[in-house]
């Protein structure tokens, strides 16, 4: 007879969220490898807002990574170490002048923390020992996926290349584009995006604000700028679209003269910040705005983006992958103890999906809702009332994402998860 063997977790996609879970499950021991279909660990984009929540994500996943991200991250200069954006006027309105700061958004303890998308990533392989050294044997590259076999034992994956494994279970972090059963929709928005030097960005700014992260509402839409290095600012320049997107691609190259038509009637700030981008491209923001039924079958889930991409507007989409990872090792540990029958593995998925699915379907509403946020600000009278009830609205919708008890969300799948073992023996 043979003896069970511990249970081996197959990650598809080697993007943040699949980095994520590869280091939760090495930090407890779970047997895993990562399957990408780029010849590398490569994040594509420009930079990421951390907020309160992602931190301790990463402090819950691998103390010494929080403890390393603390070390990395971009943050504002002295002064505004809490501020998570302040907000000024992308062009003048009500007697408030161009570029005037009308309020500031609070996010103790981290304020405003930023870093390269590429450099979280590297960050995150290095701490799944998946960059050198015999590590390197639980990442395998350019393994696109076709299709997958389920039996009550296991999964058998098939790649492009002809090639064949298997695994206990499945989690595919593949993003938005993954084979998954949400098609991802249209936003009726898109953003203009460049990254710019602080140097140059200090000609139009001046020194502090051209290191601090701001929001620009103005006319049909908002500015976002913020530091992702001691020398680099991210830049996102986000209009409405209305109607359906016309293209195939969600990308467009080269969009100056397009951008300079949405800049009309703006003010000399915000002109003057995208001015300093030679050419940037336009990118349609798309969503899944319907959701299936369950993101799990059987041995297989999807997390992150794969499961529930969101619009940037909230800064919240790699925070919740971030979660995701955590809370899925944490039932993944459970798993680990005991012979992983299929009736385990489903109760695992089923008892993540019960506890995650609320909260982040919620910020997913959330993200969309704050592209009127931002956005709607402008068009209506900014009068000292309505700029108030503006600061707690947004005060209420972000909090609402950072202070959230994550462990306590771990918690809650494990004790699920045994809840629904314990009634499956007693039948």
């Amino acid at each position: 007879m043979n003896s069970p063997q511990p249970i081996h977790v197959a990650i598809i996609g080697g993007g943040l969220c699949g980095l994520a879970l590869a280091v939760a499950l090495k930090q407890r021991d779970i047997s895993f490898k990562v399957y990408e279909a780029r010849s590398s660990f490569t994040e594509l984009g420009a930079g990421i807002n951390i907020g309160p929540n992602t931190l301790e994500a990463f402090r819950l996943i691998d103390a010494s990574l929080g403890n390393a991200y603390l070390a990395t991250a971009a943050r504002n200069p002295s002064g505004k170490e809490h501020v998570w954006f302040d907000v000024r006027l992308g062009a003048a309105i009500d007697g408030h002048k161009d570029g005037e700061t009308i309020t500031s958004l609070m996010a103790p303890p981290t304020g405003s923390m930023c870093i390269g998308r590429d450099a979280l990533l590297q960050l995150l392989a290095q701490k799944a020992g998946l960059l050198d050294g015999p590590g390197r044997v639980s990442a395998a590259f350019d393994k696109k996926l076709t299709h997958l076999e389920q039996s009550a034992s296991g999964v058998t994956m098939h790649f492009e290349d002809g090639t064949s494994e298997q695994a206990s279970a499945v989690v595919a972090c593949d993003g938005i584009h993954s084979a998954a059963p949400a098609v991802p929709q249209y936003s009726e928005a898109g953003v203009y995006r460049a990254m710019l030097p602080v140097q140059e960005l200090e000609k139009v700014l001046g020194h502090d604000m051209a290191r601090t992260s701001q929001v620009f509402p103005g006319p049909k839409g908002y500015l976002i700028l913020y530091p992702v290095s001691d020398t680099m600012m991210n830049t996102g320049f986000w209009v409405w679209r209305r109607g359906t997107w016309p293209h195939r691609e969600w990308v467009l190259p080269g969009r100056k003269n397009k951008m300079d038509d949405d800049l009309r009637d703006w003010g000399d700030t915000v002109r003057g910040i995208m001015n300093l981008a030679p050419n940037p491209p336009f990118m349609a923001t798309h969503y899944h705005a319907v959701q299936p039924e369950s993101h799990w079958r059987n041995r297989v889930c999807l997390i992150g983006d794969a499961a529930h991409a969101m619009p940037p507007h909230a800064g919240a989409g790699s925070g919740q992958a971030m979660e995701d990872a955590y809370v899925m090792a944490e039932v993944f540990r459970l798993v680990n103890k005991i012979d992983h029958t299929q009736a385990e593995v489903n109760a695992a998925f089923s008892a993540y999906e019960a506890v995650r699915r609320p909260r982040y379907q919620s910020i997913v509403e959330t993200s969309v809702e704050s592209m009127h946020t931002w956005s709607d600000l402008y068009d209506t009278s900014i009068t000292q009332e309505r700029l108030a009830d503006w600061t707690k609205l947004a005060h209420t919708r972000f909090e609402s994402i950072w202070n959230h008890d994550i462990g306590a969300d771990a918690r809650n799948a494990q004790a699920m998860m045994r809840e629904k073992l314990k009634r499956q023996t007693a039948i």
